[in-house]
């Protein structure tokens, strides 16, 4: 089997062949568990770059099948665990290319509604900011609960920490969120955590 990265151009070729109905398993798994893996990746960043990232996740896991304890109920956390490192990947590099297009100056004219839409952007961007300030490790719990709505026992598996970790980390990014001004809403809103 051979499979190809466009951003590479290099064949991506597992270096042993996964056992037989790993392909199948891996099939029911995306139809199971694809859309909520893509909308916690569309959540993180644009949908052309979260279906990207969904097949690559797949593509990895039929790779890396012999990896998968077959004991575990579910194959979710695993999933979600290759899905953020990929993605994670993909902003380090994502960052690289914005450093180069901000030494370009952009001028954009604004609409009628900007105002609206930037007093939303600001909010936004305060609440990113205070998760970028975070250890990642906080952050990516954060995210695992607030927007791939994963369990504690699910977060746990999928970043290989207890569960009492996992709380203790909520705990720090509640606590941390809540200190920023404008952001009390927002934690019982959408990004509840």
């Amino acid at each position: 089997m051979e499979l190809f990265r466009e951003d590479r151009a290099i064949p991506v070729v597992p270096s042993s062949h996964p056992p037989p109905g790993a392909a199948a398993e891996l099939g029911r798994q995306f139809d199971e568990h694809g859309r909520r893996i893509l909308l916690y990746l569309a959540r993180r960043t644009d949908l052309q770059s979260a279906e990207d990232i969904l097949g690559e996740t797949f593509v990895t896991a039929l790779v890396r099948w012999e990896s998968f304890d077959p004991d575990r109920q579910d194959a979710l956390p695993w999933l979600f665990g290759i899905a953020s490192n990929l993605l994670r990947r993909h902003w380090r590099s994502q960052r690289r290319a914005d450093r180069a297009l901000s030494r370009v100056a952009v001028s954009e004219r604004l609409d009628d509604d900007a105002g609206d839409r930037l007093d939303s952007e600001r909010a936004v961007q305060t609440v990113m900011r205070e998760l970028d300030r975070m250890r990642p490790a906080v952050r990516e719990t954060v995210l695992l609960h607030a927007w791939a709505e994963l369990t504690y026992e699910q977060i746990a598996e999928a970043t290989g920490v207890p569960v009492g970790t996992v709380r203790s980390r909520l705990n720090r990014a509640r606590t941390a969120l809540r200190a920023v001004p404008g952001t009390t809403d927002s934690l019982n809103g959408p990004l509840h955590v």
